[in-house]
């Protein structure tokens, strides 16, 4: 018996939508779930329409954050769903219907993108919804919407199974225009820090499953790749070479990632409800991966013992999916300790249990090829995935947030766990005082304001007796003072406390402050991804010409 088909009908595809229905039920009415992360995003939606309207381009630096002294979030947090954001934003679009698009749209491009790969992969139609079925209801994915609100993972789940539809195109020789080859690796690159981390690595692995040394196949990936990391550099190299500029690196997060291992029982069975990871062994946020992918693997594993070598064409692609689901699984419970705690760069993945975005992903081609074992196979699928069904139905949203654009226009807040985005030398604490003006700290001056935002301010200054003036501002890379045209060293000290302030003898003075480019990562990505974007122009232009070309002749 072949393990697979490519026979099959459309008699499911009733299941995906009642399946979204369910899932998205929180969306259909006013207002969004109240979320560990949901609010911040909204937050962050709002501040990066500001800093663009402020003439930040990039926006790096959220100017109403930390009651309008800013806070620089946007210099190193993923930024596809702010920019995917900014259009309706701009349009005055609440920032929470935004929200709920993108959610919704995320996860419709995951199942999708699964059943698009899965097709490659010859499977029958049945079986790519049930398999596109299970990652819609698996537990992680209902957290996702209705407890940890992280459109960013979202955004990356609903991405990652288009890499693999990618790599399977390139080694079937079927080709992929530059546009959207290079739109859908930028797109992961800049759609969650951390799932990029693991997924690149997990995309490379799965590649060098697929290619082997047939090196045609590798170049017809590294050039897209290539290009799609170069058009990110505006992003990732800021983001990387000025981490040590916030307290990120330190951050109490980073340091606790095997806290945060789970137990095995954890991942076979918790309770789908609203909660949080701790740092013990008790808590109350599910880990659980799902009965279907879980069964599917036992299952699978099992036939690869007994029938593996009859069918070795067939064993060896559900060998690899088997081993890198089992893999993905270990590190995720306490027996991967080790690994969390000697290899370099793990640690930012925070909670281990993340990796359940990619075993979910690998793991729906071990459904659809147990779907195809035989009825009684399927019919033990379906049942267990109407279980999840009504396990998520029951699941409902510990509060409900419904807030207007100005309010999060005017979000005090920073919107970080542990201000882990907060620059290394801010000390101070006295938010509530902020006002649009300069303070006097020592010495005797008046001033006289002419324009006041969040990045960029311009007034005049008489100073009578030396003074140091002090703008309500955090002091973070790229900020510039120019006095009378001139730029002024800025100081730090135990009355400046990290905010932005220089010192002026007596005299009178136009000083104009503004946040810019001005760094030498972020001049140089900048840079790169220019260039990138013109040669992509370019590729994309001659790619169009060759086509039209043969249509005419």
């Amino acid at each position: 018996m072949k393990l697979w088909h490519k026979t099959g009908n459309n008699k499911f595809g009733w299941l995906i939508g009642v399946l979204l229905l369910v899932l998205f039920r929180p969306y259909l009415s006013a207002g969004v779930p109240f979320t560990h992360d949901g609010e911040n995003h909204l937050a962050r939606f709002a501040n990066y329409k500001v800093a663009v309207r402020e003439g930040q381009l990039p926006p790096r630096f959220a100017p109403n954050l930390v009651n309008h002294y800013g806070y620089p979030v946007f210099n190193y947090n993923y930024p596809l769903a702010n920019l995917l954001s900014l259009p309706p934003s701009i349009l005055g679009v609440s920032y929470e219907l935004t929200f709920k698009i993108l959610m919704m749209g995320a996860l419709l491009m995951a199942v999708v993108g699964t059943a698009m790969w899965l097709k490659l992969l010859g499977f029958s139609r049945s079986a790519r919804w049930i398999a596109g079925g299970a990652l819609l209801v698996a537990p992680f994915t209902a957290n996702l919407i209705y407890v940890r609100g992280n459109v960013g993972e979202v955004l990356a789940l609903g991405l990652f199974p288009w890499l693999l539809w990618l790599t399977k195109r390139l080694e079937k020789k079927e080709s992929v225009n530059w546009f959207t080859s290079v739109s859908l690796i930028l797109a992961f690159l800049l759609s969650h820090n951390i799932s990029v981390l693991f997924g690149m690595a997990l995309w490379l692995l799965y590649c060098w499953h697929s290619f082997k040394r047939h090196q045609v196949l590798w170049l017809s990936w590294l050039k897209p790749t290539i290009l799609a990391g170069l058009l990110s550099l505006w992003f990732w190299l800021p983001a990387l070479a000025e981490k040590n500029l916030v307290i990120l690196a330190g951050s109490q997060l980073n340091n606790q990632t095997t806290d945060h291992l789970t137990q095995l029982q954890q991942l076979i069975s918790s309770p789908l409800q609203f909660g949080y990871s701790y740092e013990s062994a008790i808590d109350t946020l599910s880990f659980a991966v799902g009965l279907v992918p879980l069964t599917s693997l036992v299952i699978v594993s099992l036939w690869l013992i007994k029938f593996g070598r009859r069918q070795k064409t067939t064993s060896r692609q559900l060998i690899f999916w088997c081993l890198l689901s089992w893999w993905l699984l270990f590190l995720q419970t306490t027996q991967a300790s080790w690994f969390w705690k000697n290899l370099p760069l793990v640690g930012f993945i925070q909670f281990p249990w993340r990796l359940s975005l990619f075993f979910l992903i690998f793991a729906t081609p071990l459904v659809a090829a147990v779907w195809r074992l035989g009825k009684s196979f399927s019919w033990l699928i379906f049942s267990l995935l109407i279980v999840q069904l009504i396990n998520v139905s029951r699941l409902a949203p510990a509060d409900r947030l419904h807030k207007t654009n100005l309010d999060y226009d005017l979000f005090s807040q920073s919107t970080s766990t542990l201000n882990e985005n907060l620059p290394t030398q801010f000390t101070y604490l006295d938010f509530a005082d902020w006002s649009p003006k300069p303070s006097i700290a020592s010495g005797e001056a008046s001033f006289t304001v002419e324009h006041w935002t969040g990045s960029s301010r311009r007034y005049q200054l008489t100073v009578i007796q030396d003074a140091l003036i002090v703008e309500p501002t955090m002091n973070f890379a790229g900020w510039q003072t120019r006095v009378n045209n001139q730029l002024v060293e800025h100081v730090n000290n135990d009355l400046v406390q990290g905010r932005l302030a220089y010192q002026l003898p007596s005299g009178e003075y136009q000083v104009e402050s503004r946040f810019t480019q001005q760094t030498w990562s972020r001049l140089v990505g900048n840079s790169i991804s220019g260039l990138g974007l013109l040669v992509w122009g370019i590729l994309i232009w001659q790619e169009k010409r060759h086509v039209f070309g043969k249509s005419s002749a």
